[in-house]
């Protein structure tokens, strides 16, 4: 094709050829994922996205303390490290359309964490930006531009091991300004058989920052991270559960509009819009796992507020708050 960028390369024959396309999406990833679909049974499927790119190690607590892809390594910061600040005031940053309405140089924020593209935010105003997560390896494979920015900058990323697989294919780990901690989905821990209702209610039994709301759909809160977070299907539920763990107790949340606008986000997705469930799952799992977490927080002192005035979250959930109520007084009045 005239023009087109040659492929990228970057590995010691770890077979890694990166072309303009999409990450992971080469002939080779495709015939991995399929052999190992084949192979392996259902409990293990999970998996696929890891084999036979990534190994890892974990530590005596059993959260992953070494991970390699492609025959690269990546330095991982443990849970103990990863808030080196105390925050007990965080604005959460998510992706949805109503974030275009908040006038973000006015608004005073000292700490924010991100999830998947609100990054563009960063183009337009200085978002303090100290944490991250990303837990849709299909949001890195096809946005790994926006990816980029994320891991030029100083923060700690949040992300799961088939997350990190795919960044560490599209970008080369030696050019990473960022921290990267690996959290793992409770039920689908890397290179273990999926849990059972049962496997879930007993670890909810012995460790006490666990609750199962629904064992059968695998909805609950966890703010044990090195046993891992339930994900209710949206990057918002996993990066509340992470925050509280690092022990924010007061939580402004933009763009939670889940379910409105069939999913569209507020930068700009181009002709072919990322794929959204959350309008498929937002009965199903997004909303009870809201309500029973809110009311857990409640109980331990989390303040939470949803800047998303239209979301369909009700506001019996989480209240709601117009953003220029954050402004100081003397901006409110202009």
């Amino acid at each position: 094709m005239p023009g087109a960028a040659p492929p990228r390369t970057y590995g010691d024959g770890g077979g890694v050829v990166l072309y303009n396309g999409k990450v992971g999406n080469q002939r080779l990833d495709r015939f991995w994922r399929k052999f190992y679909s084949a192979m392996r049974s259902r409990r293990m499927q999970h998996n696929r996205h890891l084999w036979p790119y990534v190994s890892i190690k974990r530590d005596a607590t059993g959260a992953i303390a070494a991970f390699k892809a492609f025959r690269h390594s990546v330095p991982l910061t443990p849970f103990s490290e990863a808030f080196p600040e105390k925050t007990e005031l965080l604005h959460l940053i998510l992706s949805g359309p109503s974030i275009a309405e908040i006038q973000y140089d006015r608004l005073p924020i000292q700490s924010a964490m991100g999830v998947n593209g609100s990054i563009a935010l960063v183009r337009k105003f200085d978002i303090p930006f100290k944490y991250y997560c990303v837990i849709d390896q299909n949001f890195v494979r096809r946005r790994i531009d926006l990816m980029r920015d994320v891991v030029a900058r100083d923060l700690t990323l949040f992300v799961t091991p088939d997350v990190l697989r795919y960044l560490m294919q599209g970008i080369a780990p030696t050019t990473y300004k960022c921290r990267i901690c690996v959290i793992e989905v409770v039920s689908e821990r890397a290179y273990q058989p999926a849990s059972t209702p049962q496997d879930l209610l007993a670890l909810a039994q012995a460790c006490p920052e666990m609750a199962v709301f629904d064992a059968e759909r695998a909805l609950g809160f966890s703010s044990n991270l090195a046993r891992g977070v339930f994900d209710a299907d949206t990057v918002a539920y996993t990066a509340l559960q992470v925050m509280v763990a690092g022990g924010v107790k007061k939580m402004y949340v933009h763009g939670l509009d889940l379910g409105f606008s069939s999913g569209r986000r507020f930068y700009d997705e181009g002709a072919r819009p990322e794929t959204s469930r959350l309008v498929r799952n937002f009965e199903r799992m997004i909303e009870p796992s809201f309500a029973h977490a809110a009311h857990l927080l409640q109980e331990r002192g989390v303040e939470l507020h949803n800047l998303s005035l239209d979301s369909a979250l009700s506001e019996r959930v989480i209240p709601k708050m117009d953003w220029r109520e954050l402004l100081p007084p003397a901006q409110a009045q202009q």
